[in-house]
């Protein structure tokens, strides 16, 4: 009688039954599945599935298992069988052909005037005002439905918002005509949590403006801290001048979850701001993860990264030009000069502070003041050439690892995988917008259209 080598190793050695099963290629490990019940037990037992999908990045889109409409999270034992498997990786196949073809799907999704938005795994979150109150809708990402209605308080206005799957975070400001001319003001942090509506934290501070400032004010969470950035003066209770000196601060609280501070709030005082160049000087705080956390300054025009353990200076990029719509995430900074006459996407990496790549865009020849939004997914850089006057706008979808590999011979155009154009007249309106794997949100002249690449299931 042969021997049964898997259900001999199991016995003893369990762990080289795993690592020869993870050997096969997905042919080779279908086959394996038919041989008998144990074999099949083998490889569900193992995840043999999984950890093939895991070594072609399949599953590197965190939230894959959701948009394919299964329940429970993506260790559940539902996940562990080939048919399931297979059924993610065609889901994902074709994710990835939708946004190399640009194909999608478009949607206006509200009504009201949107000031500002973002949007965790399941929902997005809009915050608008109608009736000259503050409000927040929550929109089921799959549906585009409105799910629920937050209100805030009548004086303040929310300026910033950010959330994750447990809880919203909003920092919200006094409404103009509540604030006496040239004193500082209140902010308001406020966190909510997601599955009660109710918010658990109130976090007061006070900040400085003059005339219609109102552009610093950032608020982040995520990888366990929670960051608001503010421009502050050196003496918050007395009435502002045109030639006071303000500063910029991170205030950083580490969070074990949303109801739970585990640590006091710490601060980061970034350099001195005049009054007078306010409008061009401030810092833009443009993302954090676990390792940094990373500023753009203007004058010059750097990057700062901070290290979210010492929450130290760890070093100084040279940007070479002004851009506040900079982004950074898993350590690669994108960054795209604003009022230069300059045309070109630059790929920095945060460890080293090298630039890995610059990328020439064509330059309209009638405009010489260039705005660049700037974006990108887990496998994607997408940037739109956002000026005012330009009545047509093109969203170019770019392949982001061809994009950073410095032995590429590929152009910089031929980076370019798809191109996704604007149906509307955007002659008027400054826009923005946030990406992630399944579907770019944009902000349009206060209207919100989003566009859903994952394919319906």
């Amino acid at each position: 009688m042969e021997s049964d080598i898997l259900s001999s190793l199991k016995g003893g050695y369990p762990h080289l039954t795993e690592k020869i099963l993870n050997l096969l290629d997905a042919r080779s490990l279908a086959n394996a599945e038919l041989v008998c019940r144990q074999w099949r037990s083998f490889i569900a037992d193992g995840r043999c599935w999984k950890k093939y999908l895991l070594s072609k990045k399949v599953t590197s889109i965190p939230i894959i298992f959701n948009w394919a409409e299964y329940s429970g999270d993506n260790e559940s034992e539902r996940h562990h069988n080939k048919q399931d498997w297979m059924k993610i990786h065609n889901f994902y196949q074709k994710l990835e052909d939708n946004w190399r073809s640009a194909s999608c799907r478009q949607q206006k999704i509200v009504n009201y005037k949107v000031r500002c938005f973002s949007m965790n795994t399941k929902e997005i979150f809009t915050a608008g005002y109608v009736e000259n109150q503050s409000i927040i809708k929550t929109w089921n990402r799959k549906s585009l439905h409105c799910e629920r209605n937050f209100t805030d308080e009548d004086k303040l206005h929310i300026v910033s918002m950010d959330c994750d799957d447990d809880f919203l975070v909003t920092m919200s400001i006094e409404a103009w005509h509540h604030v006496r001319s040239g004193l500082p003001s209140v902010s308001t942090i406020f966190v909510r949590e997601l599955q009660s509506g109710e918010v658990i934290q109130r976090i007061m501070g006070q900040f400085s403006r003059l005339g219609r400032y109102e552009t610093a004010f950032k608020i982040c969470v995520g990888h366990g801290l929670l960051i608001s950035h503010q421009v502050v003066g050196e003496q918050p209770n007395s009435r502002l001048i045109l030639q006071d000196v303000l500063k910029s601060r991170l205030d950083i609280w580490r969070m074990a979850n949303a109801r739970e501070f585990v640590e006091a709030k710490s601060t980061v005082c970034l350099v001195p701001i005049s009054q007078s160049d306010l409008d061009y000087d401030y810092p833009v705080l443009i993302g954090h993860d676990q390792n940094y956390i990373v500023v753009h300054r203007s004058d010059p025009p750097r990057f700062e990264i901070i290290s979210t353990s010492s929450l130290n200076l760890t070093r100084t990029i040279d940007a070479f030009d002004y851009c506040p719509n900079a982004k950074y995430k898993d350590g690669l900074i994108v960054s795209t000069p604003t009022f230069t006459h300059t045309c070109c996407i630059r790929i920095w990496d945060a460890e080293t502070g090298l630039c890995l790549r610059e990328i020439q865009e064509p330059k309209p020849t009638r405009y010489h003041n260039l705005n660049h939004l700037v974006g990108f997914t887990t496998n994607y850089l997408i940037t739109v050439l956002n000026t005012p006057m330009l009545r047509e706008r093109v969203i170019n979808i770019r392949d982001l690892s061809a994009a950073i590999d410095l032995h590429s011979n590929q152009t910089s155009a031929s980076t370019v995988v798809a191109t996704l154009e604007l149906d509307w007249d955007t002659s008027l309106s400054y826009d923005h917008f946030i990406v992630d794997d399944f579907q770019l949100v944009y902000l349009h002249y206060q209207a919100l259209v989003v566009y859903s690449f994952a394919p319906e299931v």
